[in-house]
């Protein structure tokens, strides 16, 4: 049962993900607004929290492992994005 409720949220999520560095890449102006941070953030703790659901609650069949590594990637990716965002910013903001 929580192997697929863990299907169920890791699919949508890395699709987010993705959707994420889309309008990061092409469109910023979108993740910046008051709902694209609430998502961003959002989808973060939610991709770690659904990591160590997987780590802890569902043994090592292919898989799940496949799923694992591929929501790790995406949420990796993700907060890094976040991380580099915030340079961008700090940055831009420090030129007169």
């Amino acid at each position: 049962m929580l192997r697929l409720i863990s299907v169920i949220i890791t699919i949508p999520l890395v699709a987010i993900h993705f959707a994420i560095l889309y309008f990061w890449v092409f469109d910023w102006r979108k993740l910046v607004t008051q709902v694209g941070l609430i998502s961003w953030i959002f989808s973060i703790i939610l991709g770690i929290f659904v990591y160590f659901a997987y780590r802890k609650f569902i043994k090592n069949q292919k898989f799940t492992v496949v799923s694992r590594k591929v929501l790790f990637s995406s949420t990796l990716m993700t907060m890094v994005l976040g991380v580099l965002t915030l340079v961008i910013e700090v940055i831009t903001r420090s030129m007169p």
